[in-house]
């Protein structure tokens, strides 16, 4: 199929989700197709709150490409990943009566999408911190890769860092 056709398909997948409310979509229906794989609107859903989540369908793409580069350049994102695999800190969800306005905002967000999914808070934070992990070991392996390892504990090091990008 020609780039032409699928940009073009792809586009077309964005405006009609761009025009209804995401929770109108079966979630298992593809929001966009990125060389090959598909992003799910569960994907976005599970993500995202169901009233801004194609709001981040051109972020997911992102993602999606550079997941697909780092695979394709044959680099290991585990050194990047907690070695529990259930999130780390990130993981586990604050406690309800917390004063922290952070912890208090993650909790609403976990409670509000663990409603949405059918699953518990606690669930729904472990399984979010996994993806975001994920996301984030593919996107700072791909940019180190790209741009390199600074050394940062000395002032000479992180000139080089700085020295060494390119865009």
């Amino acid at each position: 199929m020609s780039k032409v056709v699928r940009f073009s398909i792809l586009m077309l997948f964005i405006f009609m989700a761009g025009c209804s409310s995401i929770s109108k979509y079966d979630d298992n229906e593809a929001a966009a197709i990125v060389k090959g794989q598909e992003i799910t609107i569960g994907e976005l859903r599970f993500l995202y709150p169901d009233d801004t989540a194609l709001d981040y369908l051109d972020w997911a793409i992102r993602v999606e490409l550079v997941k697909q580069k780092v695979e394709e350049m044959g680099l290991d994102i585990s050194d990047k990943l907690s070695e529990e695999r259930d999130g780390g800190w990130f993981g586990e969800l604050p406690p309800a009566n917390t004063k922290d306005e952070g912890g208090k905002q993650i909790r609403k967000f976990a409670e509000s999408q663990a409603q949405k999914l059918d699953m518990k808070p606690e669930e729904f934070q472990r399984e979010y911190a996994k993806k975001i992990e994920e996301q984030h070991a593919y996107m700072v392996t791909y940019l180190e890769n790209k741009v390199g390892l600074a050394e940062f504990d000395d002032e000479k090091g992180m000139e080089e860092f700085v020295i060494n990008i390119r865009f």
